[in-house]
């Protein structure tokens, strides 16, 4: 073996070693089902053979707020639990830096009353008011250890309910944690367990969804957060920051698809497997890996279920601000705005089912298994020995540095002339910016030049907003023709609405000379 592959292969098994001997740091899967889920999940072999029970426990669990929700509006959760005749308390709060991460420390108390005095540290959070028990859940939880060569595991399995303002809801889970060993290890479990329980993966517990749903706090749609990278960090590690906060940006938005925000989460799960197949389409001239090709090619078909969505809840706002505000009362454009209306319904419903599918959940752990195993290798070059080894320290910033200058390069020459650019060539331009400013949230961390990288995203970002838009009308006009084909009563008013749509697009053709102008400034900033 060449010898740059075989220091990889060593680097990869020490980054293994290390994470078994990490302590503190225990990562775990939620996964959520219902009552034959945790039934079926039970007797699945993967958790029966030689595993341990341990004592079924039961936990009582109170959240704690003040009347109007101090702690709720700032992200913190102050919660006390009793358990094995001992009261806890836990206090954690959301880091700014990492959507969906959070921070927490919890102490021993002597019950949980005890907590009802700890407003006074809290007193600037709440502004002095008094703390009150806003719900309380009761879970029974049975709990078995596995071993695996040198893995162990800890299984839950949590029946409980959730009350808060007179209302009940109950919860299934299943808790996968890693308490010594190799983290692949730990997603091979979810991997058997998660089909046999018809099981979905969840970015919080189910006593909070259930905490959710009981008291009316709607999980809010969760936005892209950028990687942060050490200057020597390795291409490895990189690639394992970056494609885990795609997945991270994806999963955390399952649960606004529930509530008032269905569109907002949607148009987020987008852009992160958007992200996710952008850095996979990167990393081809760094690493080969059969894992990440197989988990851009599922990315894009659920984005394609996602952008069926996408398009109608931009139709319907099309819609409501451009033609319906020139129809003065028109029933035919109220007819195309209902006939809209019914399949962006049935879009959505389409894209509910996506995520409750097991082969969306069977998506994320196989990617999540694969970034722990580091499943990829660096590609032979010409003469078959790899010239490249992405295990080694600093090789994510010489990869950023190829990888920005010429994706950087194609989005120029992609924009060169957009004034007189057609359609198609604009749209083109668009994702080669798109992949450029990817690209650029990746790798910012390793560059000391902040103030440079931010400007190059805010323009690039500008950019494809723009394109972006000018492609919306593009694919409403499309959209629009087809409900005109297909009634014929919606016919006239569908005609004057794509009509609207090309008149829009053309108005913006003034600006594409002085938009080229201010894309020849840009400054690279990895240089």
């Amino acid at each position: 073996m060449d010898r740059l592959l075989a220091s990889s292969a060593s680097a990869r098994e020490a980054a293994r070693r290390a994470t078994r001997n990490k302590r503190g740091e225990r990562p775990r899967i939620r996964l959520g089902t219902d009552r034959a889920g945790m039934s079926a999940a039970a007797r699945c072999e993967s958790v029966t053979i030689g595993a341990v029970a341990r004592p079924t426990r039961r936990i009582r669990s109170v959240v704690f707020d003040t009347a109007v929700g101090d702690l709720h509006e700032q992200n913190i959760m102050l919660r006390g639990y009793e358990l094995h005749g001992a009261a806890f308390v836990e206090l954690s709060w959301a880091r700014p830096a990492a959507s969906g991460a959070r921070g927490s420390i919890e102490l021993r108390v002597l019950t949980l009353g005890t907590v009802l005095g700890l407003s006074e540290p809290l007193r600037r959070s709440i502004a002095e008011r008094p703390l009150e028990a806003r719900s309380v859940a009761e879970t029974e939880r049975r709990e078995r250890l596995l071993e695996r060569a040198e893995t162990r595991i800890s299984v839950c399995f949590d029946d409980g309910f959730v009350e808060a303002g007179g209302r009940r809801s109950n919860f299934h889970e299943i808790e996968l944690q890693l308490l010594e060993g190799a983290e692949e290890e730990l997603w091979n479990v979810a991997a058997e367990l998660a089909p046999r329980a018809n099981a979905r993966v969840l970015p919080m517990s189910e006593a909070e969804l259930a905490l959710a749903r009981a008291t009316g706090a709607d999980p809010a749609p969760v936005k892209a957060r950028r990687p942060k990278l050490a200057p020597d960090a390795s291409l490895d590690e990189a690639i394992v920051a970056f494609l885990s906060a795609c997945l991270d940006q994806f999963v955390a938005n399952w649960p606004a698809l529930q509530y008032r925000a269905p569109e907002e989460a949607i148009h987020q799960m987008r852009v992160a497997l958007r992200r996710l197949r952008a850095g996979v389409s990167m990393l081809r001239r760094g690493v080969a890996s059969e894992a990440l090709e197989t988990a851009s090619t599922r990315a894009k078909d659920i984005s394609a279920t996602l952008g069926e969505a996408r398009n109608l809840d931009v139709l319907l706002d099309m819609l409501v601000t451009g033609p319906l505000a020139q129809a003065n009362g028109e029933p035919s454009f109220y007819a195309l705005l209902d006939a809209a209306e019914r399949k962006r319904i049935e879009a959505h419903s389409a894209v509910a089912a996506l995520v409750a599918a097991p082969q969306t959940t069977q998506f994320v752990i196989a990617l999540r298994g694969a970034l722990a195993a580091r499943n990829w290798r660096a590609p032979p070059g010409a003469d078959g020995r790899a010239d490249f080894d992405p295990s080694a320290p600093g090789s994510a910033k010489d990869f950023a540095m190829r990888s920005l200058e010429r994706l950087h390069r194609r989005a120029l020459r992609a924009s060169r002339d957009l004034a007189s650019l057609t359609p198609d060539q604009r749209h083109d331009a668009r994702i080669a910016f798109k992949k450029a400013r990817y690209a650029a949230e990746f790798f910012e961390s390793l560059f000391d030049a902040h103030t440079k990288a931010r400007r190059y995203l805010r323009q690039t970002s500008a950019l494809q907003d723009r394109l972006g838009a000018y492609n919306d009308l593009a694919v409403a006009a499309e959209l629009l023709r087809g409900l005109g084909e297909s009634e014929a009563d919606l016919a006239p008013a569908s005609a004057f609405a794509v009509g609207w749509c090309a008149h829009a697009r053309e108005g913006g053709a003034v600006d594409w000379k002085k938009t080229e102008k201010s894309l020849k400034r840009l400054e690279a900033f990895w240089r």
